[in-house]
């Protein structure tokens, strides 16, 4: 079974009609903060996380709860977009730029 988490309803709906799309039984979603999964302790094989580091203070938080649905033996992998020094103001101004 696959469960998507996301605290935006936009971001559940866009995952839902994908889901559908793809013909996938298997998929439910839930609206939570990643530092309140609800998901049983130990539940969890693979955790694929994405953008929530950049977009949340609360990592020590995050990291504890993962470390609390995640099954010995499961694995963690992040995508996470990394600045190296600040955006020029015409990038940081554009709808474009994924840290706006």
């Amino acid at each position: 079974m696959v469960i998507g988490v996301d605290f935006s309803a936009e971001m559940l709906e866009r995952a839902r009609t994908a889901a559908r799309e793809a013909g996938l039984k298997n998929a439910v979603f839930c609206r939570a903060d990643a530092e309140a999964l609800p998901i049983k302790d130990g539940s969890i094989d693979v955790a694929l996380i994405n953008g929530i580091f950049n977009l949340n203070p609360s990592r020590d938080a995050i990291f504890c709860e993962l470390a609390r649905v995640l099954r010995s033996g499961g694995f963690v992998y992040a995508a996470e977009l990394i600045l190296r020094e600040s955006l020029p103001p015409e990038i940081r101004a554009s709808e474009a730029n994924w840290f706006a």
